[in-house]
């Protein structure tokens, strides 16, 4: 196993007589110049600005399970790749933690028709995090789509709460958040809705930053500043998650869903087993033939029908 970077001469994370560095450097022309021929499967962690090494993967028929795109960067490989014929997967595994809610949401849905898909996060400030977690500071000031009903509305970020109670017992208000899940989530039936609203769990952190939001000073606000704000990464917390489901069943009676995900490894571990299990598919042969646009992942969580 390799473990790529643009610093492979740092400690290895663990010891481990299986894993090896690499040099990968998703900023150079080519990424994978340094990579060996037989590579079986590539997971991207890291910012890929320029599709530079999703492009050098595809060039060498390398599967590819990418977990790091916001949603700007998520479509534009869809349009980059649209016309080409692939001959190894493409994975963007970019929802919230690696797409583990989007899964629960697919898979407690299927049964269903006209069906809408509400994800809500709670985010630990005690949680670990990498400096990519905090790459959505950069897009609280911009307006985005979600779809009702197949209809595309725009909103914008930290409005229309909702309250939540998480798997924890804490309830709080949730605001709205720009990820992949809402993109992905629709391209599928039976979805035609999707949304993501995400809360800090401590109610008077996720107040400030939507204070500064909504009075136009985090457009202000320096970059390193925001960073500084959001981005103060602790030892480790659970990470929680609600995703509520609501549609018809075949008798045309509205049915209410709700599932609750806790991973108490934190947001890192969760991510992580969205990457495992995207990998694993793709390692046992499934979708080795065709583009896939939309992936979803997960472990598994508690559900209610009502």
């Amino acid at each position: 196993m390799l473990l790529g970077g643009r610093n492979p001469g740092k400690p290895l994370p663990f010891a481990s007589p299986r894993l090896h560095p690499l040099l990968v450097d998703t900023t150079a022309q080519d990424p994978l110049a340094h990579a060996p021929d037989d590579l079986a499967l590539i997971v991207n962690a890291v910012n890929d600005p320029d599709d530079a090494l999703l492009l050098a993967a595809v060039s060498r028929c390398i599967p590819l399970v990418d977990i790091t795109r916001w949603t700007e960067r998520f479509t534009r490989p869809i349009d980059r790749l649209a016309s080409s014929e692939l001959q190894s997967p493409v994975v963007l595994a970019s929802g919230w933690m690696g797409g583990t809610p989007a899964l629960f949401g697919k898979l407690h849905s299927a049964d269903l028709q006209e069906v809408t898909i509400d994800i809500f996060a709670l985010y630990a400030t005690k949680d670990k995090a990498g400096p990519n977690s905090a790459a959505y500071m950069n897009r609280l000031t911009i307006p985005f789509n979600i779809y009702t009903k197949g209809a595309a509305r725009t909103v914008v970020p930290m409005s229309e709460p909702l309250a939540v109670t998480f798997p924890n017992g804490f309830r709080t208000n949730c605001y709205r958040l720009d990820t992949p899940d809402h993109l992905t989530l629709v391209q599928t039936p039976p979805v035609t809705s999707a949304s993501f609203r995400i809360a800090f769990d401590q109610k008077w952190s996720t107040a400030a930053l939507v204070s500064l939001v909504r009075s136009g000073l985090w457009k202000l606000l320096g970059q390193k500043v925001r960073q500084s704000i959001l981005y103060n990464p602790g030892q480790g917390a659970a990470h929680e998650v609600v995703v509520q489901i609501e549609g018809r069943d075949q008798r045309g009676v509205r049915i209410r869903r709700q599932v609750e995900i806790s991973d108490p490894n934190g947001q890192t571990h969760l991510t992580a087993t969205g990457a495992a299990i995207q990998a694993q598919r793709i390692l046992a042969g499934e979708g080795q033939s065709r583009y896939t646009r939309h992936l979803f992942s997960g472990k598994l969580g508690r559900v209610a029908s009502r």
